[in-house]
């Protein structure tokens, strides 16, 4: 099993636990906003995962670092450089457990 599989389990994983979580603070609190909000952008950002973990086999030192955007103005990473490839990646997966983090002290702290 490659590598970029297991991390996109894992992060399965962490998204089915967050939408148990979110089940629990809505039962226990009554906030209907973490039911919506948190599972959806984490739901978001799993499909920008899976996006990301395509772009490892296709990459250049060559490419830049920065691109123009294809839609609306302005630059962004480039997933085709290796560096733009991580950093892209450390952000995604840094969203998703922040998020998972966000859940979990809403349950913690009523």
């Amino acid at each position: 099993m490659k590598k970029q599989t297991r991390i996109y389990y894992l992060f399965w994983v962490l998204f089915l636990l967050q939408i148990i979580l979110t089940i629990m603070i809505w039962w226990s609190q009554g906030l209907v906003l973490p039911l919506v909000v948190f599972p959806g952008v984490s739901f978001f950002f799993l499909l920008y995962l899976r996006y990301l973990l395509g772009y490892s086999l296709n990459q250049s030192p060559s490419e830049p670092l920065f691109v123009l955007r294809r839609i609306g103005l302005g630059t962004s990473l480039n997933p085709k450089n290796p560096l733009g490839y991580k950093i892209s990646l450390l952000l995604v997966m840094g969203v998703l457990i922040c998020l998972f983090g966000l859940d979990l002290f809403a349950l913690i702290n009523p």
